[in-house]
């Protein structure tokens, strides 16, 4: 579990002491105060620090020392953040920022809160996701030369339905901060929730494009057996070069990860975020669409098939014999897998070098998390090449699930300046312990399974709380409503508040949106 900041110090009341919820609620008509009744962590208290006035500025003015994961240093932070960012990407700054903000003047209604809309395009991709999750479990379904006994046909109008759902999504993400700007409500809580729907966002994109281009998360001979029917898989330089297609959905599925994180790192530090002329949330979610699109138009074969690069090696001639020997090699899945992989390295290696020239070596510490989870997660696939093929959705969630909790709580850090304590990612350990266990070969596949299984669903069960908790101490904290910019926050009325109880807000107060 988490633990509370050391900088809380709650005051535990006698049962004497104790006031009633009725004598509470009689004292805020009367008196419009209220005497607060708080959670720190999991212990009920009311804070001595807050007596009740008049016109509640006592309430208002007292230090928030009732949170579990904000410490009062945290909460004063959280209020003074201001966002220091800029895309340079050109089709951000003259196709998608445009059509946004068109969007947000003639379709978007003042009353809509920012938040909404960002959960608004993560649903359209939850919604793909869930499509293609049905018709293709494995992944590999929409591979006619290997779906030799399959009953039915992949429709390849559910990678039409991605490819939309991609670019819906990239509108709705740009019109968030603009219909924030628009309607006076933008916050640090809009920041972070958006940042937590892009890490989400991540798994969605990389699992429809790994089943929109019939990629076999794994080899196709454990597949079928022995016979792999001449696939072109086992002929594949790339696949042999990296050790396999679970290798290289890895790559898919890790590699856009690396580059957000890297890039929440360098926010973390320089206190800026600056997208560069070609980055993931403009023109490499254009691309993942039109992939999608592709796949609908020629089928998912296409990229199964090795015509882009024997294309190019034709044009290029039959003198150099380096080239000639590649013709039938590489698959058209190959190269966005190998362009993926080189765009990570230069973006990592740019960001990197810049970070630790400006903030020296010790900022690299920060970096061992998302270390940690790149290589635990491609030593399980060294040492059991099926294990994707066996559990394709758990071995998603359990990266995706990882991935969201350690790159949230760093932008979390960040706004309230606060250190990001690696000691604290203790849900690294288990898959960490697992890939050493399989390496030694100590834990058997259906033991693996089941941990795998296990520990997934948990660890999503403990996101859920964390993030609940944490979206209710910052709207707390700044006086909003995370999906709701028209009903005054109580915390604009009087400091303190009856957690879980409905309590009468004060007659005249001002009306202010987050």
């Amino acid at each position: 579990q988490a633990e509370p900041s050391t900088e809380m110090s709650p005051s535990i009341p006698t049962n004497e002491s104790m006031p009633s919820l009725s004598d509470m609620t009689s004292t805020a008509n009367e008196k419009g105060s209220v005497t607060p009744v708080t959670m720190s962590g999991t212990t009920s208290s009311i804070s001595s620090d807050l007596s009740t006035t008049s016109d509640g500025k006592a309430a208002a003015d007292a230090p928030n020392n009732w949170y579990y994961y904000l410490s009062p240093k945290a909460a004063k932070s959280l209020e003074e953040y201001q966002y220091q960012g800029a895309d340079l990407s050109l089709l951000y700054k003259y196709v998608l920022s445009p059509f946004a903000a068109w969007c947000v003047d003639n379709l978007t209604p003042t009353w809509l809160a920012p938040n909404a809309i960002t959960l608004i395009g993560l649903s359209w991709m939850v919604l793909s996701y869930c499509v293609i999750w049905y018709w293709c479990p494995g992944m590999y379904e929409a591979n006619t030369d290997i779906a030799t006994n399959s009953t039915y046909t992949v429709p390849g109008a559910i990678f039409l339905l991605n490819g939309c759902a991609m670019f819906i999504y990239q509108t709705l993400d740009n019109m968030d901060g603009k219909q924030a700007r628009k309607t006076g409500s933008s916050s640090p809580l809009g920041l972070l929730f958006d940042h937590g729907c892009d890490a989400m966002n991540l798994i969605l994109g990389s699992a429809n494009w790994i089943a929109a281009m019939a990629m076999v998360p794994g080899n196709v001979s454990d597949l079928l057996g022995s016979d792999d029917h001449g696939n072109i898989q086992s002929k594949s330089m790339i696949s042999e070069f990296f050790g396999g297609d679970a290798i290289l959905a890895a790559f898919l599925i890790l590699c856009p990860m690396v580059a957000f994180y890297i890039s929440t790192w360098e926010q973390y530090y320089t206190g800026k975020l600056i997208m560069p002329p070609f980055n993931g949330p403009s023109e490499g979610l254009v691309i993942g669409a039109s992939l999608s699109i592709i796949s609908f138009l020629w089928g998912p074969m296409y990229w199964q098939g090795t015509t882009l690069a024997d294309g190019a090696i034709a044009m290029m001639g039959e003198g150099d014999t380096f080239f000639t020997s590649l013709q039938g090699r590489v698959r058209n899945m190959d190269l966005v897998v190998l362009a993926t992989v080189i765009c990570l390295i230069q973006e990592v290696a740019l960001k990197t070098t810049f970070v630790v020239r400006t903030h020296g070596l010790q900022t690299l510490r920060t970096t061992v998390p998302n270390l940690l989870l790149v290589t635990s997660i491609l030593a399980m696939l060294r040492f059991d090449p099926t294990l994707f093929l066996r559990n394709p959705r758990i071995m998603m969630h359990l990266i995706s699930g990882l991935f969201t909790e350690q790159t949230t709580q760093l932008m979390l850090d960040h706004m309230i300046k606060d250190n990001f304590e690696i000691r604290k990612r203790w849900c690294l350990l288990p898959p960490v312990f697992l890939a050493v266990m399989m390496g030694v070969g100590s834990v058997s596949s259906s033991s693996v399974d089941t941990i795998l299984l296990v520990y997934t669903t948990g660890l999503w069960v403990y996101l859920a709380f964390k993030i609940r908790v944490q979206l209710y101490e910052i709207c707390d904290v700044l006086g909003i409503w995370c999906f709701d910019i028209l009903t005054p926050h109580p915390k604009k009325q009087f400091r303190g508040e009856i957690v879980g109880s409905t309590v009468p807000a004060v007659e005249g107060a001002a009306k202010k949106t987050n």
